[in-house]
């Protein structure tokens, strides 16, 4: 398969994705809605159910903004952007699941430079890594969970890492961890897509790097791009 036929193969499946989503998501928010209302008549305020009804309409938002993420991308452009502002629209969204599993995320980002490439790109590449560490500190039941997200600037260069406390990976996995089709989940639970395309859209969109290593505590995934 051509680069060109496996990119229109890869919208194909984004352009699927998005058609199957764009319904449940809007019942869902018609349901909060309805129960919001409900509320309302019965003169009822519950701090707590409104919370959770504001968290519900943040993350249903968050997965519409993903879904045009996506289905743009291959109208990705180079500009100038800020690695703080990504930040922010990136870790909002994702608190709620994080604090529901108990957790913790620690920033320690020291990278005040702009970045050369495309937002809406950069923020779902996070939001994957992020997401797989989750997936693992849950599914491994890690005591005292943590994730780490840093960024930094060395020499010519601007590292972006993710790392958790999960135990880290066998190196068989480490060495197929970016194939196409890959995944370490049930075929119900994920595609494999998601570390494979990130990698692949650092490179083609930001000539960047994407690669893993084990840490003391667990893996780590690092961003490594070039300072212009």
């Amino acid at each position: 398969m051509t680069g060109t036929d496996e990119r229109a193969s890869l919208e194909e499946i984004f352009r699927i994705i998005a058609h199957q989503w764009r319904q449940p998501l809007s019942q869902i928010n018609a349901l909060v809605g309805s129960i919001d209302n409900r509320l309302y008549e019965l003169k009822t305020e519950d701090s707590f159910l409104q919370q959770k009804l504001l968290e519900i309409e943040t993350l249903t938002r968050s997965m519409s903004n993903s879904m045009d993420d996506f289905r743009l991308t291959n109208q990705y452009v180079l500009q100038k952007i800020s690695f703080t502002e990504i930040l922010k629209s990136t870790i909002e969204p994702l608190l709620y699941g994080l604090r529901d599993k108990k957790i913790e995320l620690s920033l320690n980002v020291e990278l005040t430079a702009m970045l050369d490439g495309d937002e809406k790109l950069l923020r779902q590449i996070l939001i994957t890594l992020i997401d797989n560490a989750r997936d693992v500190l849950v599914e491994r039941n890690i005591y005292n969970p943590k994730i780490w997200l840093s960024a930094y600037e060395k020499e010519e260069s601007i590292f972006i890492e993710v790392s958790d406390n999960a135990g880290g990976m066998s190196k068989s996995m480490m060495n197929k961890i970016f194939d196409s089709g890959y995944t370490t989940k049930h075929r119900s639970e994920g595609t494999g897509l998601g570390l494979y395309m990130a990698k692949k859209l650092l490179k083609d969109k930001f000539d960047a790097q994407l690669s893993v290593k084990n840490v003391d505590a667990g893996v780590c995934f690092i961003i490594k791009l070039s300072r212009y």
